[in-house]
């Protein structure tokens, strides 16, 4: 029996409960059934289970870090797919978890799905905000780590709008093609994750917001979260989205879109939703990093000094480098969106802002290595949002099987 589709508003803390899985107590609307209706579902059959994409699919920021150079965590929703308490206990499943920070399709292609296994009975990706910019308009539109002239974010947004048009149909096509034959014929099911919107957009409360990171010299360079622009970004990743679904939709049944956008504005997990003055880093029900957010289980002391350095081409490895310019440019500069709590870089570490090798110098405080990327809840709303799918194609595969065995019997 597939898990019921209808949407109910439980606790989180009753959805694992005794599971240490348990992520917060807000309150949100959630697309699945009580567990006991998941508990009923049969997952035994999933022998081979692979995971490939972004940071989105990394989980980066999520939980434990699982690895360095790709920035894999152990919330992320494709090891929440694999934990005892969503798929069960199988001693027999195998886990390829390939997704890599800082990824773009191509590179998804390349260096991910060449390496996976065939006859996969599950797939999950992410893939295709890397190919159009979003974290270059993160930069130049949002935190600014790199302190360029205004215009620059209009060149960004109008690059990107060019990119979702022009180059993404393609790439999301080849990314399809290449995976699809790494999937079972029998009932192995390719499940491509989309992205959510990062923005309320219902008030103007966020019209005053910047949450450029310098103090230039001309404040008149700063970016702000206006409704205007607030819209303009969510359009992008809902353009995103829909390209997305399209390829999905003319790959066939054994690809699926997974479509968790509605649930996070739903319960109002964004940035600058209605009434919200930012920055509110920890507010119940949201589902995105901002710098400062903590959750359970987080050594906030660590989160708030420099870590480990960063591979270079990840998402923070971008991060690393626009700042690491403008500190170069402008070493008097102080850091931080909020004027009572700017920093002086390079106190609490000392290094040089080179990059040697595959690795960049990281001098900001731990946290901001996460931001515009999912919290554990927003991963557990994606795991269950996959789980679901993956019951419901199991019998529309099993049904489609048997009725093309009963049309071959009639015949002969």
């Amino acid at each position: 029996m597939a898990p019921s589709l209808q949407v109910c508003t439980v606790l989180l803390t009753t959805i694992l409960a005794s599971s240490p899985l348990v992520l917060a107590q807000d309150q949100v609307v959630l697309p699945w059934g009580p567990p006991s209706e998941q508990a009923s579902v049969d997952y035994s059959w999933i022998h081979k289970l692979g995971a490939v994409g972004d940071s989105y699919a990394a989980g980066l920021g999520a939980g434990k870090r699982l690895d360095w150079s790709c920035s894999r965590y152990d919330r992320s929703y494709p090891a929440l797919l694999n934990s005892d308490s969503f798929l069960g206990a199988n001693p027999n499943r195998d886990f390829q978890f390939l997704a890599c920070s800082g990824a773009t399709s191509e590179e998804v292609v390349t260096k991910q799905i060449s390496a996976l296994d065939d006859n996969l009975d599950i797939v999950t990706v992410s893939a295709g905000g890397n190919d159009v910019g979003l974290s270059v308009i993160m930069n130049h539109c949002i935190y600014q780590f790199f302190m360029s002239n205004k215009d620059n974010c209009e060149t960004a947004l109008s690059e990107t709008w060019s990119k979702i048009e022009n180059e993404l149909p393609g790439n999301l096509t080849t990314l399809l093609d290449a995976l699809k034959p790494k999937v079972s014929k029998r009932n192995g099911t390719i499940y491509y994750t989309g992205y959510a919107r990062f923005f309320g957009t219902d008030d103007d409360t966020c019209d005053s917001i910047t949450w450029a990171v310098w103090s230039p010299e001309s404040e008149s360079a700063k970016q702000y979260l206006t409704l205007e622009r607030r819209k303009t970004m969510n359009a992008m990743v809902d353009a995103v989205n829909k390209r997305i679904r399209d390829a999905v939709e003319k790959a066939g049944d054994h690809v699926v879109f997974v479509d968790y956008d509605r649930y996070v504005a739903k319960n109002r997990g964004r940035y600058c939703e209605a009434g919200v003055v930012e920055p509110d880093p920890n507010r119940l029900g949201l589902y995105f990093y901002e710098w400062k957010t903590v959750d359970a289980g987080d050594n906030s002391t660590a989160l708030s000094l420099p870590g480990d350095d960063v591979p270079k081409g990840s998402f923070e490895g971008d991060i690393a480098e626009w700042t690491n310019r403008t500190h170069q440019e402008h070493p008097d500069w102080k850091f931080g969106p909020e004027e009572d709590e700017k920093i002086v870089l390079g106190t609490d570490k000392e290094r040089s802002s080179e990059i040697i090798g595959d690795t960049v110098n990281w001098l900001l405080p731990d946290f901001w290595k996460r931001v515009f990327h999912l919290r554990p809840m927003g991963h557990l709303l994606i795991a269950n949002l996959v789980l679901d799918k993956i019951a419901e194609t199991r019998i529309k595969l099993t049904e489609a099987r048997v009725s093309e065995e009963e049309a071959l019997l009639e015949t002969t």
